[in-house]
This record gives C-alpha cells, structure tokens and sequence, in this order.
C-alpha cells in the first residue's frame, strides 16, 4: 500500500466529515498559492535547491600542513610608502603596556613584524591589524603543529566538530576559505535569510568524516 493510501486511512479513522471537508479546502488553498506560510514540500526545494543538500567531499584532507609564505613584502610597501608620501611609515605608538602586540607577532599577509601591528578588537584582544598592508591577523594562530587534518582547499587546520561512535567529523572554519565562499555564493536571496536562522541546514564548508571501523569490519 502507497504511503499517500495510507495517509488517507489515517485520516478517516481520525476526523469527521466535516473535519476532513476543512482539511481539503485547506489543501486546495495551498496547491492554489492562496496559503502563502505554507508550501508542497517540493515547492520549497526548488525555491531552496541547496537546503540540506549534503554530501561527502570527494576531496580528502591534507595531513601536513602547506606550507604559507607571506603574499607581499612588507619591505616594498615600506619603500612603496615613502616614494609617495615623502616620509616613511611609522611603527604603531603604543605607550599603554597593557595593550602592546605580543613579541614575536607577524603579519599573515605580508610578513611586517610586531611594531606595525595593532589590537583591532578592544578589549578582546585576539586581532590584529596591520598598519603596513592594512589586513587582519590572528594573535594566536592555532596549533597547525598540533592539527590532525588540514582543508584541502586552504591548509586551515581542520576542528573537530562532532564525535560518534562510529565516525568523527572534522570541519574547516576559515571564513576566507574558498570552498566555504564558493558554496555561500551559491546561495539564492531566500536561502541566504533562511541560513541567518538556520545555518546548519545548509553544508557550506570543507567537513571530513574519519570512520572507527575497518572493510573487514564490514564483512
């Protein structure tokens, strides 16, 4: 028996006639797109083609980190500055002790040391901004070192996000990542509100399962 036949059996065991005349009209109104809260579940799919749209990346994760050079020369910036301005660039004047950048601190971007940089997040305290190329780095990096995966598609190191029994699921939480900016410009204006609300509905960055068992498990 179909599941739509059984669904009307249901039905008639648990309304009158009366009730179930309601239940039509309401349904008609739906079909007829006078009921717009409500919608075919195929309706909503096509207006939403990527919610819930999981799947497996095909891509396996790196297991050593890449290696990351500096994308410009904080150097030639210098030099750059000082030809156009007529003066050079001036380390960042921090005379509270409380809120000078961590020795040792690098700018992700373009290499300047800790003296061109500055907190950007008050208080917090965990970004920093570089006076020389103007762009935003962690103050503590995670521990690449200490990272099981790494995302195939930008050598972020990858969390783990949840843990079963029979799988861990580990996660890219780089929000430059090009995977994740990809699949987040795929998204349509309905689908960009609904992830306000819902984001885990849809799979918008780099996740990769690591199972607990073995093929000979599965035999």
């Amino acid at each position: 028996m179909k599941k739509t036949a059984r669904f009307v059996i249901w039905i008639c065991s648990k309304f009158t006639r009366e009730e179930i005349e309601e239940i039509i009209q309401g349904l008609l109104d739906v079909l007829a797109n006078r009921n717009p809260e409500v919608k075919p579940k195929d309706d909503f799919k096509e207006k939403h083609p990527n919610y819930r749209n999981f799947f497996v990346d095909p891509n396996p994760p790196l297991k050593v980190p890449s290696e990351t050079t500096p994308k410009l020369d904080w150097r030639k910036l210098l030099s750059t500055y000082e030809e156009k301005r007529g003066h050079p660039l001036k380390p960042v004047d921090t005379r509270n002790s409380k809120t000078k950048v961590p020795k040792g601190s690098i700018c992700n971007i373009c290499g300047a040391p800790y003296q061109y940089l500055y907190f950007n997040d008050g208080k917090k305290r965990s970004q920093l901004k570089c006076k020389v190329c103007s762009s935003l780095s962690q103050v503590h990096p995670r521990h690449r070192n200490k990272a099981k995966y790494f995302c195939y598609y930008c050598g972020y190191s990858l969390y783990l996000w949840k843990k079963r029994r029979d799988v861990s699921i580990y996660k890219c939480d780089n929000d430059r990542c090009p995977c994740f900016l990809k699949n987040k410009a795929k998204l349509n204006f309905r689908e960009r509100i609904l992830a306000k609300i819902k984001s885990s509905q849809f799979k918008l960055r780099y996740q990769y399962r690591e199972y607990h068992f073995t093929e000979e498990e599965l035999k």
